[in-house]
């Protein structure tokens, strides 16, 4: 999958989470990366009240980083953001447009992630262009919540320049470079937990519900998976044999439920795309056998927007609690703006946990860039502002933002930008919270 990630926030609760990392507030007991997780959880439900106030949902991916990736090091390259190499060592085709990558520390180090995380891809195209696209893993973590090989799958877009070349390019011993994993759309595996996952996927939308559906039977015995899968035909089912050996091997905890809008002749399963009437239907069938209105049941849905927007209606319309609906959007990154870059290095003060620092941002270097490479360990996880780890406060000056990124637009009323996609476009000082 090709996209961008974005996020909202509230005012109210990005305040106190800013008092906290100040050392003000209740919540100044907890640890740092505590409290950013704290943050992201007030986002999510942000995002799901919007619903009910009318406000627009966020156009990208709601992803927040993984908490023991949210201080950089200090790296030695003078970006300031190095990326971990890792060698691909099986190219699989799920579908004639669909790609999984199996990647290896080629040093052999384990690699740790969180079922439904992803990377962020440094693409490099043949005009030597590097694009960053975020791409799901796919697969399972071992016990110990690491892997020795992990594997991404990546759908080709049809104008996705970074989805196509690593559908047509990538072979057996390249090299791939990224950063994370990242991401917050998870599930923790749990040997003792007894809970019902009920995830609700479209097209790409399925590669993080992979691994949470391969996770959750293998790691929890006495919980439940079902999985309504929409797409347009049988051939474009991404993992469908992998899935159909699931249900034969879990027959009594795992429910697999194809919803196709062309259908081939002798298809049994529900026609048409998965809208507010369908999803609805699915879920009333998923009913007839399980509680879906247990405490131990939680929603996971991720896809193109329209099937988002859908399955969110059905679920509130249900009276399922927004706290136990998990969500994920995927769009296409074409939709940002990128503003013209600056052309003359520019001072940049940076404040950062009671230190200030004069450094110069090169043209065309992020603030975040700049930052790193003057050795401030400023917080980052995705680098493509979808994520809010990276966000300062623009105390004065001027700088220059990709658009749309995930912020909010109270906190960017409140001063905020990213530190990853904003440029100086003259003197500028930044806070980081």
């Amino acid at each position: 999958m090709e996209l961008d990630k974005a996020r909202n926030g509230s005012e109210s609760e990005s305040q106190k989470g800013n008092d906290a990392r100040r050392g003000f507030g209740p919540a100044a007991l907890l640890p740092a990366t505590v409290v950013v997780r704290l943050e992201a959880l007030v986002r999510d439900v942000r995002t799901v009240l919007s619903d009910f106030t009318g406000a627009r949902p966020p156009p990208y991916a709601i992803r927040a980083p993984l908490a023991r990736h949210l201080f950089a090091v200090t790296p030695e390259s003078s970006a300031g953001i190095t990326p971990r190499r890792l060698r691909v060592t099986r190219v699989v085709r799920e579908t004639k447009d669909a790609v999984s990558l199996t990647l290896t520390d080629p040093e052999g180090r384990r690699i740790s992630f969180v079922p439904g995380q992803f990377f962020t891809v440094l693409v490099t195209l043949t005009s030597g262009e590097v694009l960053r696209r975020a791409y799901s893993i796919s697969s399972l973590p071992d016990e110990d919540g690491a892997a020795a090989e992990v594997t991404i799958t990546i759908k080709r877009m049809p104008d996705g320049r970074a989805s196509n070349h690593l559908n047509e390019r990538v072979a057996e011993g390249d090299v791939l470079d990224v950063l994370g994993p990242s991401g917050n759309f998870t599930v923790t595996p749990d040997p003792a937990a007894r809970r019902h996952l009920v995830l609700l996927a479209g097209g790409s939308g399925i590669t993080p519900l992979a691994s949470i559906t391969r996770t959750t039977l293998a790691r929890e015995p006495g919980s439940r998976v079902s999985l309504v899968y929409g797409n347009r035909g049988e051939a474009d089912i991404i993992f469908r044999d992998a899935f159909e050996s699931l249900a034969r091997a879990h027959a009594d905890r795992f429910t697999l439920r194809h919803v196709l809008s062309d259908p081939p002749a002798g298809f049994t399963g529900r026609t048409g795309l998965l809208d507010r009437d369908n999803v609805t239907r699915e879920l009333d069938a998923i009913a007839a056998s399980s509680d879906l209105d247990a405490d131990t049941t939680a929603y996971y849905v991720c896809g193109p927007e329209p099937m988002m927007v859908a399955a969110r209606e059905a679920l509130l319309a249900r009276g399922v609690a927004p706290a136990r609906i998990h969500e994920e959007r995927f769009s296409a990154p074409a939709r940002r703006t990128t503003p013209a870059l600056p052309t003359t290095s520019a001072p940049v003060e940076i404040r950062l946990r009671g230190r200030t620092k004069t450094v110069s941002a090169a043209p065309g270097q992020t603030l975040l860039e700049a930052g790193l490479a003057a050795s401030l360990p400023m917080p980052f996880s995705c680098t493509m502002g979808g994520c809010g780890v990276c966000k300062v406060k623009l105390l004065s000056g001027n700088v220059t933002s990709e658009e749309p990124n995930c912020l909010h637009e109270e906190e960017r009323s409140q001063g905020f930008v990213l530190a990853c996609v904003s440029r100086a476009a003259a003197p500028c000082t930044v806070e980081v919270p």
